[in-house]
């Protein structure tokens, strides 16, 4: 059964431009953030239920539609029935409510209908209450046409409170907003700046990424939590911080045709440390654009250049032989990446924390230079490649053997 989501945007507040919907969060709006929860839940058609459409609201819907959601704009309860289609299943998100993805998940799973329920406790005091031992958790599921039903029947009406009555009345199904091992996250609503400081500590926390390789875990991951308040908190475009990393990658590589190395080795680590920040960016609002490979490609040609001319000035004196020791870096990486599916499909672990990868490599090149020189650089690059191209070759090849003996 197709699904849907209603989320409602009227409650007024004394910030930003007076609707709740449209406070500022993790660099979006609030309505956006709840309006990702409901698509990542498998919602292919999302209806604002709107009084007024200000500027900040309108620039949300085309961000969501830019990345593409199929959204609409309803300015009452009955034309938001009549843009939803009766045998859609339709999620019904409060004004200003945030829940788990986890929470919703189960909701939107389960036959309507249904309400996410929090128990009646001091804790859950802003949450409506439903009887004596639950109060309702702000999202429910029901059917279009219970919805088309309800809104004729009333006209206009507080969509909340209402909707709510007739679907305790209709026996809703009750499902726990919370984990009975507390791993999932209490629904907030979210009301002011302090609710507002909430909601993005969390946003922050679930955007970090798996742990990785040994550069991501310890270097990229606190790095990238640094920058990332300050870029959030201004807007910045994840699209532009992307951009500055391969700008900086180039600029780092427009040096070495000129023997200046040392700049350019410099600046891969900074480009590479911006790159992150982008990619935990992009985490947050599960907004993967279509560029994003072209310019991490982008990026790592221009460290290839630099390894490029590295290798012609050592081999300037006659020293053929270390363009094949350069040569041995790209080629190693680039066999090295192409087992990784292989090892997935086998369950072998792919993210080997000390296994080398492009952005390893640029981050130990300045300590290796400084310790042997350009030359003994360029060696340790080139057998810390290889070598765990081996590693992953030999997992891959016990894995397929262990495969066959299965009968897999």
């Amino acid at each position: 059964m197709p699904l849907a989501a209603l989320i409602a945007a009227q409650d007024q507040t004394d910030m930003g431009d007076g609707l709740r919907a449209t406070l500022p969060v993790a660099g979006r709006t609030l309505i956006e953030l709840q309006a990702m929860t409901a698509r990542r839940a498998g919602a292919e058609h999302i209806v604002l239920l709107v009084e007024r459409v200000p500027a900040a609201l309108a620039q949300a819907v085309d961000r969501l539609q830019r990345q593409g959601a199929r959204v609409e704009i309803a300015r009452s309860v009955a034309e938001a029935a009549n843009r939803l289609h009766p045998n859609e299943h339709v999620l019904l998100i409060a004004d200003g409510c945030v829940v788990s993805q986890g929470a919703i998940d189960r909701l939107a799973a389960s036959p309507p209908p249904a309400l996410l329920i929090l128990p009646d406790t001091q804790d859950n005091a802003d949450f409506e209450r439903i009887d004596s031992e639950a109060r309702w958790a702000g999202v429910a599921l029901m059917d279009g046409a219970a919805l088309a039903a309800t809104a004729q029947m009333l006209g206009d009406w507080d969509l909340s409170s209402t909707l709510l009555r007739r679907l305790v009345q209709r026996g809703a199904a009750r499902i726990d907003a919370l984990d009975t091992d507390g791993s999932t996250t209490p629904p907030l609503l979210v009301m002011g700046p302090v609710e507002i400081g909430v909601l993005e500590a969390q946003i922050m926390r679930d955007a970090s990424p798996a742990p990785g390789n040994w550069v991501q875990h310890y270097l990229h991951r606190p790095i990238a939590t640094l920058l990332l308040g300050p870029l959030v908190a201004r807007r910045i475009d994840r699209l532009h911080v992307a951009m500055a990393a391969v700008a900086i990658a180039w600029l780092g590589a427009a040096f070495s045709p000129f023997g200046l190395f040392w700049p350019a080795i410099i600046l891969m680590p900074l480009a590479a440390a911006l790159a992150a920040a982008e990619r935990r960016m992009s985490r947050i609002w599960s907004d993967e654009h279509r560029t994003a490979l072209p310019l991490t490609a982008a990026r790592h040609l221009a460290t290839l250049c630099v390894l490029a001319m590295i290798a012609r000035a050592i081999a300037a004196d006659g020293e053929w032989g270390w363009w094949l020791v350069a040569a041995l870096v790209p080629v190693s990486l680039t066999l090295f990446h192409a087992l990784i599916p292989i090892a997935r499909a086998l369950e072998i672990d792919s993210e080997s924390r000390w296994l080398a990868s492009a952005d390893a490599l640029i981050w130990i090149a300045p300590a290796l230079t400084v310790v042997g020189g350009w030359r003994w650089m360029v060696m340790v690059l080139a057998f810390y490649a290889f070598l765990s191209f081996l590693i992953r070759l030999a997992a891959v090849r016990t894995g397929a053997i262990a495969a066959e003996g299965a009968g897999v």
